[in-house]
């Protein structure tokens, strides 16, 4: 685990609102925060291109591996594209290839190709573009398309669970281009592999449409310019690493002089070739979508300056955050703060240095630092939505609770579709009162998920206290028809019951969650206390001693506990 993601983790683990188990009557204990970046769109100033290409920059991405297991590719449609990355990174800097200057070139691969670490390639890295360079930005990963007409790429830690939220959508992608590089002049080459992973998150409504598998590149806006490849047509499944074979073979021809237009045109005639021939239906015809004005692009001619080294403010910069990103996951947080200083010092709008120097000082607990850090993170890249996220949790630590549900809301205008920025304010506005709110921000959430049972059981406890109870028992009915496993969805629809005053099937409810879940201290809690009611004093006792045994000493019912037990013991001793 790299450093980014020690603190990407440490955030995750801090609850942010009154957590979900808590509001539930649920034993105390951490959930899930929230951590995700948020991107941009791409639009450039017209000028014109019969400029000499000063410097030459690229941004290569490739994925065949994913923290999420169930996106671990299942045939060769996804298993080549961290190769297909490093062969076309080989070829951008040979010398007879591509002659780009190796320093000119970032290249992220499978467990490096996250997506903090793509959007700050995007953005850091080619922030040291010049107006007259030119940039090539190459991907190949898996992707899903959805129903809006966009394509949401995968970075090494996006979660099925919330796609919107930690993918990277096509949108986001051309955005942070417009916003981040100065230049007029980009390539953006996309092998993008479409996933069948995105059937598993059934609760993905606007996954997986019937015609459209792929970038559409006539919904893509491009200005002065540019040059966008797509290694198949929108209706057409991505199956293999041919495109990118082919195209980087083609670009080595002509000693690496030959043509942007003929090269593609020869890798466009090979891949329809090759797929045609595998049958199977897996036939591939790669698209290209071009505003390119002026001289036909040469890749491989030299550019005009050949001044290798990055500014050495920004070597410095990234130098210093990799060091404090390494020493943060050994565990020396006072020796990275350090370097995250050095980091800043060297470049004042290092965005991420100053985010993950306020991440760091939290845990020193120095939360007054952390939320100036956060400030300036902000400030310094005002379009990322993680950062607000991150400050809305140190907002929450210092008592600010207004505060932090604004920081809430930037975000959720940021991305709306963040499925954890949906849930944690969902979970404030109850905390709040504002229970309307967190019924519309949950049914945000089902409706984009809709099979998803803990949506609908959040759903459930949202309708519930804003006195919904008809709709709140249909809500968590269907939690537990969509998840049989789920325990914490038969409790939810036992709490619904009891409170319209049907004891008896509450307390089959809490059963069917304890046998699912047997050392589920909450459960037992629920069940014994239901017991009780239906008059079962023996069960209830029963109940409430294996809560006991199986409770955590910082467990705030603990003593209650242990006393009503003494009160139940007393009463059937004395019954006898």
């Amino acid at each position: 685990m790299n450093g980014t993601q020690r603190l990407s983790a440490l955030l995750m683990a801090t609850i942010i609102a009154p957590s979900w188990a808590q509001e539930n009557n649920l034993a105390p204990g951490a959930v899930p925060g929230i951590e995700f970046t948020k991107i941009q769109d791409l639009n450039p100033n017209s000028q014109s291109t019969n400029r000499p290409v000063k410097q030459k920059w690229a941004v290569v991405i490739g994925a065949s591996k994913f923290k999420e297991g169930r996106l671990a590719p299942g045939g060769s449609e996804a298993s080549g594209m961290a190769q297909s990355a490093r062969e076309f990174s080989e070829y951008l800097s040979d010398p007879k290839g591509g002659r780009f200057d190796k320093d000119h070139i970032k290249v992220l691969l499978d467990a490096n190709a996250s997506r903090q670490n793509i959007m700050t390639a995007l953005g850091s890295f080619l922030g040291n573009v010049g107006k007259d360079d030119l940039v090539v930005v190459f991907v190949a990963t898996s992707a899903f398309p959805t129903t809006d007409g966009n394509t949401y790429l995968c970075a090494y830690d996006c979660a099925l669970d919330n796609i919107y939220g930690t993918c990277i959508s096509m949108q986001t992608l051309m955005s942070t281009l417009k916003q981040s590089v100065p230049s007029d002049r980009i390539v953006l080459i996309l092998q993008s592999a479409y996933s069948g992973a995105a059937d598993l998150e059934s609760g993905a409504k606007s996954l997986t449409p019937t015609q459209s598998y792929n970038l559409d590149l006539n919904k893509v806006v491009l200005g002065n310019g540019f040059i966008i490849m797509s290694s198949s047509q929108p209706n057409e499944i991505t199956w293999s690493s041919a495109f990118s074979r082919n195209l980087t073979s083609a670009l080595r021809q002509e000693g690496g002089l030959v043509s942007i237009e003929k090269a593609f045109a020869i890798a466009k005639q090979k891949t329809e070739a090759e797929t045609s021939s595998s049958g199977g239906g897996k036939k591939q015809v790669p698209a290209m979508k071009s505003s390119w004005k002026g001289t036909p692009l040469v890749l491989g001619a030299p550019p005009a300056e050949r001044i290798a080294n990055l500014p050495d403010s920004f070597l410095s910069a990234e130098g210093a955050y990799l060091k404090a990103s390494n020493l943060i996951a050994a565990g020396k947080t006072d020796e990275a703060l350090e370097q995250y200083k050095l980091a800043i010092a060297a470049d004042p709008k290092y965005a991420d240095a100053i985010a993950d120097y306020g991440a760091a000082l939290t845990m020193k607990d120095d939360w007054k630092s952390a939320a100036e850090m956060y400030k300036k993170a902000i400030a310094a890249r005002p379009s990322d939505e993680l950062f607000y996220v991150n400050y809305a949790r140190v907002l929450d630590k210092l008592g600010d609770k207004e505060g932090s549900l604004d920081e809430l809301s930037k975000a959720y205008r940021l991305n709306p579709k963040d499925v954890s920025v949906l849930k944690t304010l969902s979970n404030k506005s109850i905390a709040i009162g504002q229970t309307d709110k967190a019924v519309r921000y949950m049914e945000e959430a089902v409706d984009l998920y809709p099979n998803k049972s803990e949506l609908r059981e959040r759903l459930s406890f949202a309708l519930m206290k804003h006195g919904d109870v008809s709709q709140a028992t249909a809500q968590a009915k269907e939690a537990v028809r969509l998840d049989q496993k789920s325990a914490k969805a038969r409790t939810t629809l036992g709490s619904i019951l009891m409170i319209q005053g049907y004891v008896g099937p509450a307390v089959e409810a809490y059963k069917e969650a304890v046998a699912i879940a047997p050392d589920d201290s909450n459960s037992r809690w629920l069940l014994s206390k239901a017991m009780e009611q239906s008059g079962d004093r023996t069960g209830a006792i029963s109940e409430l001693r294996k809560f006991l045994e199986a409770c955590p000493p910082s467990d705030a019912r603990l003593e209650q506990a242990k006393s009503h037990l003494h009160d139940l013991e007393s009463r059937e001793q004395a019954n006898q």
